[in-house]
């Protein structure tokens, strides 16, 4: 017969491994944390929150396969617990896993219909594959739960503009901008957008406040540069277009620095 008193004895022993895992967790000792919760699993292998943790801990550190498989081990032994779909859907959305992690988030969202994170980011996914209508639907329950989250207005913009929504997508860019005035990115996409409607002197103001606020937007002062260019500045237009080119070569993005370079060398011709 098992001993009751050791069993008892080992449960203690794995809750105060696991206090301790949260603890270095908390601090940012990932490494240290995943020991404490080794030892924890050791002497109860049952114990699902730790299987949780661990993933949690081991994902921090870009443990990614290992992560998954103890958020598996989790949902094993607690099926019910929306946290670890919505955070292994996390993780196979980080891996490219895209369908998979929409399906991990689609069952958080049934166990936890209130979780406007989990809409959020399955919407993100969604985009990702180009499914903008129906990111757009994620977007709208995500804002309708976090009526104040201006990165959900943020997407939604962007994925409203990729359908052609453009008036809508300026309106959602209008809100962010009113949520958070120094949100650049929301400036440089309601620029953009003006600029298909063909209004470059409104979009002119949008990325002048773009730069302002991040001065190392690559992209920003390429559109800034474009606005210039069909406003017939082609000086100033010339003068972004370089400082694009600056930063571009700073970060190695060879896709747009040979589109600005063609642009240019147009501009010269």
């Amino acid at each position: 017969m098992e001993n009751i008193n050791n069993t008892n004895g080992n449960a203690k022993s794995a809750e105060n491994y696991l206090d301790k895992g949260n603890a270095l967790s908390g601090q940012g000792g990932y490494e240290s944390a995943i020991s404490a919760y080794d030892k924890a699993l050791e002497l109860n292998p049952n114990l699902a929150v730790g299987y949780f943790k661990r993933g949690n801990a081991k994902s921090k550190i870009g443990q990614d396969s290992e992560a998954i498989s103890d958020y598996d081990e989790a949902i094993r032994l607690n099926p019910d617990d929306a946290s670890a779909y919505y955070n292994r859907g996390v993780v196979k959305g980080k891996i490219g896993q895209h369908f998979e992690a929409i399906s991990d988030y689609d069952e958080a969202i049934r166990l936890n219909p209130d979780d406007a994170s989990a809409y959020y980011n399955r919407a993100i996914v969604k985009d990702s594959l180009g499914h903008s209508e129906a990111a757009i639907s994620d977007y709208n329950e995500a804002i309708r739960l976090d009526p104040n989250d201006a990165n959900a207005y943020n997407n939604r913009g962007n994925a409203k503009n990729n359908i052609g929504q453009h008036f809508e997508a300026i309106s959602d860019f209008d809100t962010v901008i009113r949520l958070n005035p120094d949100a650049a990115d929301a400036y440089n996409n309601r620029g953009g957008v003006k600029i298909k409607l063909g209004h470059p002197e409104a979009a002119l103001p949008d990325f002048d406040a773009a730069i302002r606020l991040n001065p190392n937007d690559a992209y920003a002062y390429a559109n800034r540069g474009t606005v210039k260019r069909k406003l017939g500045l082609i000086d100033d237009a010339k003068q972004d277009y370089q400082i694009t080119l600056d930063l571009m070569e700073k970060a190695g993005d060879e896709e747009l620095k040979s589109e600005i370079m063609r642009i240019m060398k147009r501009l010269e011709d």
